[in-house]
């Protein structure tokens, strides 16, 4: 099975103005055969908190939308009880990556709790 991701990047900020990635389409391949989706909306706190990943057998390919007009959230990891934030989704901005194997994200919002919508598939 393969999944598709496009993107594109462009810079509209001073001398940054000429700086543009154009639209690349990328197949990554899904490994399973029995592919599974955790999906759906999760109230993030602002205390660190797991993602719920029940059903899914290997981490793949994420995708984060931070539904919250205002407040930014941060996603990371929390080995030996320490939390370390990886990504900041500012209001209203998503992401797609890759989830390492083997690890449990981990999320915390600013000052508000904010509705963070989360589809992982499986591998």
């Amino acid at each position: 099975m393969a999944i598709t991701i496009v993107t594109s990047l462009k810079n509209a900020n001073g001398d940054l103005d000429s700086m543009t990635i154009p639209v690349r389409t990328q197949t990554v391949t899904q490994n399973t055969a029995a592919p599974a989706r955790v999906g759906g909306f999760q109230t993030i706190g602002t205390t660190e908190e797991a993602l719920t990943l029940v059903g899914l057998a290997t981490n793949g390919v994420a995708h984060f939308w931070n539904r919250d007009p205002t407040n930014f959230v941060d996603i990371g990891v929390m080995p030996a009880a320490t939390y370390y934030p990886l990504v900041r989704l500012n209001a209203g901005e998503s992401f797609i990556f890759r989830l390492a194997q083997g690890i449990t994200p981990y999320a915390r919002a600013d000052t508000a709790p904010v509705k963070l919508q989360k589809d992982i598939l499986d591998d």
